[in-house]
């Protein structure tokens, strides 16, 4: 969605530590999984908000305000937990993490739910036809009367929202709160949308083809892992596989 819009996130890693933080800080402060899960959706949002407001009020480059926001909100999630990760205790968030019903996985419900629900926002809502409309062009998208801040807003709102269920995720994986968990996310979010045939210019992307992206790209990474490559010969592929994947959204835009 960020990428439709003409933007672009790079913080999305960094939220997802940040938000595996707050949900392992309130568990253990004994406030229960309700206002655990309250506090890390408004971190998440709150994020979101930052990046939107920086980028649609203040016409700030989303590229410098979300690279700025990174760093940013990984600092303070490391601040939060004192700086080492931290195990936690809930079985619901074990189950959703480990659990399977009808011998599939909770995350693969979780994950087909957000494509069936965002699909059909971009496709049949007036919002997702407004996030179209200002990724082909911004200043169009405004004269036909499309609120383009409050519309960018929410955009990142909703990205950060998503990073934040990504790191509720994670955490009821590891069992743990962990402020270097996520790193270099971004980038494989990035290579997987475009691969999906997102355009880096805006106004085009479907949800299906960034689902087809993803599982290229996890394909390529846990592959390697189970067949035993080194770290370093991944990072190389991992590398290799970003530079095809721009050069052919720039050749393709």
């Amino acid at each position: 969605m960020v990428l439709i819009s003409d933007g672009i996130d790079l913080s999305v890693g960094s939220v997802v530590a940040f938000c595996s933080v707050i949900l392992c800080v309130s568990l253990n402060a004994g406030l229960g999984l309700p206002i655990a899960l309250l506090l890390t959706t408004v971190g998440a949002i709150a994020v979101g908000l930052f990046n939107g407001f920086f980028v649609s009020v203040l016409n700030i480059n989303p590229f410098i305000i979300t690279l700025g926001s990174m760093s940013l909100v990984r600092g303070i999630a490391y601040i939060i937990i004192g700086g080492q990760p931290k195990p936690f205790d809930s079985d619901i968030i074990r189950f959703i993490g480990s659990g399977s019903f009808l011998g599939i996985p909770i995350p693969i419900y979780v994950m087909l739910l957000v494509l069936v629900v965002l699909s059909f926002v971009m496709k049949y809502t007036q919002f997702g036809r407004n996030v179209y409309a200002i990724g082909n062009n911004q200043e169009t998208a405004r004269l036909s009367g499309i609120n383009v801040v409050k519309t960018r807003i929410l955009v990142y709102c909703t990205m950060g929202l998503l990073a934040g269920l990504a790191g509720v995720l994670l955490a009821a994986q590891t069992y743990a709160g962990i402020p270097a968990a996520g790193m270099g996310y971004e980038l494989d979010a990035l290579t997987a949308v475009i691969l999906g045939g997102t355009c880096l210019k805006g106004g085009q992307g479907r949800l299906a083809g960034t689902l087809l992206g993803t599982l290229i790209v996890a394909l390529v990474l846990n592959g390697q892992n189970m067949l035993g490559v080194p770290y370093f010969y991944q990072l190389v592929s991992k590398g290799a596989i970003i530079i095809f994947a721009m050069t052919v959204a720039m050749k393709r835009g």
